[in-house]
């Protein structure tokens, strides 16, 4: 397992790494008005995707393992064409967005999220190398492109963005095709009493547990929308910028929980789960805590320096978003067991009670703090919404008082592990 997770980190990790240069790239040639622009559209295909995932992400991975892929697959498609119709409706009778992107945004969300159920279904199989490269391969494609836009045919524009997205998004769609053909099986179409109790089950699953990710998602980018009604799209630029570089720390927790997910999803037994998340929220919060620490040392300077002007406020951002950013590490991990034992309703609640305390305290400190009030708000939510999911995780636990904190042999262990794997990866 733990060559999984840190072949998952280190997907992560280089993935991270692109976006950041995509940012600065974005950030450099288009400003924060342009910034901003650009990230209210990767929020909205973000939107459409968490609502495709009503009949996809984790419910898929849950469900794989239980049903034929092919009887899950169709159904899946079928809710994310759907769901990107309704969007684009929607997008266009609110006048969220500027209507030129709306159906751009819409036809990318419906391949995003066919490569998403793809994806899941590898998760499932816990054919988790696979699955990294499809994720590795967008930011990857996005980068290439926009360098040569930007530096060779010197085209600098959002539209340029845009066709750099359906280059990413169509290759890793393809690839995810390719991956599923070979490690899925033979497609086959199901019968209609198939189709039928794969839909309920996709439903129950995939209700309960996305709508967690929804109220997560709303709770954490909701502020963007906020800040553009408010402010500007040049306020949008800023603390996106800010947002992304501070949680860019969860894909420590974001690696280990994919991996930890797809091996709590494929056991029955409950204790090693227990102690198996417990040792691993461990682990994510000292990493995580060590890269905080260095993050909001970092001075304004430097972001000017990396995003250019108009940009030095990042780190203020950052400082706002920390605490909560460190104590989401528990909800990540130990909201991943909850999923993996098939008890959504405990992400659903504990995000639920986040999204509520964003809104109020949204409505009250942007207006008055602007971009740092936004950080401050959303902190809080993530911390309320960590400290019930620990509630509900003790709560349950079958562990001893003597198994919740790790043992001298287990964190030798863990160490001699990593170095073990890390030396066979040379």
């Amino acid at each position: 397992m733990l060559g999984k997770i840190l072949n998952t980190f280190g997907t992560r990790l280089i993935s991270a790494i692109l976006n950041l240069l995509i940012a600065v790239v974005i950030s450099q040639f288009l400003g924060p008005g342009g910034k901003g622009e650009q990230s209210l559209i990767i929020v909205t295909i973000s939107y459409i995707l968490v609502f495709s995932n009503l009949m996809g992400g984790g419910a898929i991975v849950f469900l794989t393992p239980r049903f034929h892929y092919a009887t899950i697959l169709i159904p899946a498609y079928i809710w994310s064409t759907l769901t990107a119709a309704i969007f684009f409706a929607a997008l266009y009778f609110f006048e969220l967005l500027n209507s030129q992107y709306i159906l751009h945004i819409c036809l990318l969300s419906v391949l995003n999220a066919f490569t998403s159920v793809n994806s899941s279904i590898l998760i499932g199989k816990e054919k988790i190398k696979a699955s990294n490269l499809i994720a590795l391969v967008q930011p990857v494609i996005i980068m290439i492109s926009l360098s040569v836009f930007f530096f060779v045919f010197k085209i600098s524009s959002l539209e340029t963005y845009l066709v750099s997205l359906y280059l990413a998004f169509v290759i890793s769609f393809l690839i995810s095709i390719f991956y599923l053909s070979r490690f899925a099986g033979l497609f086959r179409f199901g019968s209609s009493d198939e189709y039928f109790v794969i839909v309920r089950q996709m439903l129950h699953y995939g209700i309960l547990n996305q709508l967690a990710h929804i109220f997560q998602l709303l709770s954490f980018r909701m502020s963007f929308f906020w800040l553009q009604q408010l402010y500007s799209e040049a306020e949008v630029g800023i603390y996106s910028n800010g947002t992304s570089l501070v949680e860019s720390i969860w894909l420590i927790s974001r690696s280990i929980s994919m991996v930890q997910y797809a091996r709590i999803s494929n056991s029955s037994d409950i204790r090693y789960s227990q102690k198996l998340t417990i040792n691993l929220t461990y682990a994510a919060m000292v990493a995580s805590l060590l890269l905080i620490m260095i993050m909001i040392l970092l001075p304004p300077q430097l972001f000017t320096f990396i995003f250019g002007a108009g940009f030095a406020d990042v780190g203020r951002v950052i400082q706002s978003l920390a605490p909560g950013v460190l104590f989401f590490n528990i909800a990540l991990i130990m909201g991943h067991y909850f999923s993996g034992i098939g008890k959504y309703h405990v992400n659903t609640i504990a995000s639920f009670a986040g999204l509520v305390v964003s809104v109020i305290l949204f409505s009250v400190m942007i207006p008055s703090m602007g971009i740092f009030g936004a950080g401050w708000a959303t902190s809080i939510s993530y911390t309320i919404t960590s400290l019930i999911v620990l509630i509900y995780f003790f709560n349950e636990s079958r562990l001893n008082k003597s198994e919740i904190l790790p043992t001298m042999n287990e964190i030798r262990e863990v160490f001699g592990q990593i170095f073990t794997q890390l030396h066979l990866k040379k």
